[in-house]
């Protein structure tokens, strides 16, 4: 029984190293394939110029395919780049040669002058449709009235307003019509002739105005500039006027005087110059 038992311990000892070793053994490859580079080119430089083992070769084979794939991605993203550009380029040609310029550059910012409610101000324009324009504006007309107090205060009209312009034609230099709709501040220094008294008595207060207007005329639109000139008539539909007092009283003598001023006013002429993009 006693060598049996050495004989067992002896077997069971061998089994253990066994197995030891085989760990050990397993634990290294799987340590050496863990710190094998991810990157072809790197496996390959890895290994001795001269080794000519098969893992080598084979190293160099993937190294050699990755680099071919590469230089293919490339090419393919060149190709791809260089198309896109030959197609915008073909596109560019085309709309210079088959559409107008207030359709290739849609969008304006114009400055204007001439006769009406206003002489002068500054207009953004955009062309949302290929015959169609809408624009939106603000302008002054430097005014003096007198008053008490002064021969020459300031009564300043400022218009805001929006148009609407409709090309006749399908060239750069057309006709169009337009409608539009503005509103307008001024303040307000008057003298006004009491008859009852038979006196003339200042007043001081502000007036406001909103008006419809139609308009003609014509526009040349060349690469980035933009130059048009109009006839337009001024309807004006609503005015008002208020005293310059707490209460803000409302005063059918000076809102006579306005209304009046306005309509003096309703025909203008308007040259429009501008910078399209």
């Amino acid at each position: 029984m006693t060598t049996a038992r050495r004989h067992a311990t002896s077997v069971a000892a061998a089994l253990c190293g066994l197995t030891a070793a085989l760990s050990a053994g397993a634990a290294r490859a799987y340590t050496f394939v863990d710190q094998l580079p991810e990157d072809a080119c790197d496996r390959a430089r890895s290994f001795d110029p001269q080794d000519g083992s098969a893992d080598a070769q084979h190293a160099r084979r993937a190294c050699r395919l990755a680099v071919f794939e590469a230089r293919m991605a490339e090419e393919r993203r060149r190709a791809v780049a260089n198309q896109e550009v030959a197609r915008d380029a073909w596109v560019q040609k085309w709309m210079q040669g088959t559409q107008p310029s207030r359709v290739i550059n849609p969008m304006a910012i114009e400055l204007f002058a001439g006769s009406g409610i206003v002489n002068y101000g500054v207009a953004f324009s955009w062309t949302v449709l290929r015959q169609l324009e809408l624009s939106g504006r603000v302008g002054q007309r430097q005014m003096s009235c007198a008053s008490a107090t002064s021969a020459s205060d300031d009564c300043t009209r400022t218009t805001w307003g929006l148009n609407v312009r409709w090309m006749l034609g399908d060239r750069d230099f057309t006709p169009f019509v337009g409608v539009g709709f503005a509103t307008t501040h001024a303040p307000l220094k008057i003298y006004h002739y009491n008859a009852q008294t038979m006196q003339s008595m200042p007043l001081d207060g502000h007036g406001g105005a909103d008006s419809g207007n139609a308009s003609a005329g014509v526009q040349l639109a060349v690469s980035n500039v933009r130059l048009s000139v109009e006839y337009i008539f001024e309807y004006v539909f609503y005015t008002g006027a208020n005293l310059s007092d707490m209460q803000q009283t409302p005063s059918e003598d000076l809102r006579s005087v306005w209304n009046d001023s306005l309509k003096q006013d309703r025909h203008g002429v308007r040259f429009q110059v501008g910078f399209a993009f």
